[in-house]
């Protein structure tokens, strides 16, 4: 029997088949980590908004909470990756001495959504601690 030198085209042939398998796994792993990372920079910054949001709310009269229009009054330019998107301000009061003021924030064809909700209640004091 004569000394074998080298690989079979079968073994190659395995080899390359793997090789492949390896490669396709490695590119559609770093695809879905770029997805993540995408939908991870949205999340955080419509939630940046609702902050910078609640705060404006939060300081805003108890008596004067339902004479504001319902429309964000922050500066949204922080969401232009986000474009389209849609904000919305619902002002609820379930009780007397009660509101809920529910901030949100709709991307992505209204797919994802962010939203943030602050309870005002009336002390009788100002709005800052």
């Amino acid at each position: 029997m004569r000394k074998s030198r080298g690989f079979s085209l079968v073994e190659v042939l395995v080899g390359l088949v793997i090789l492949g398998i390896v490669i396709t796994t490695t590119i559609s792993m770093f695809a879905e980590r770029q997805k993540r990372m995408r939908m991870a920079n949205e999340t955080i910054l419509a939630y940046q908004a609702l902050s910078n949001e609640s705060e404006i709310w939060r300081r805003i009269d108890f008596a004067s909470l339902d004479a504001q229009p319902p429309i964000f009054q922050s500066d949204t330019s922080i969401l232009a990756p986000l474009a389209p998107y849609v904000t919305s301000v619902k002002i609820d009061s379930p009780e007397t001495g009660r509101k809920n003021v529910t901030l949100t924030v709709r991307w992505d064809n209204a797919k994802r959504t962010a939203t943030l909700s602050i309870v005002r209640v009336n002390t009788g004091g100002s709005t800052l601690w």
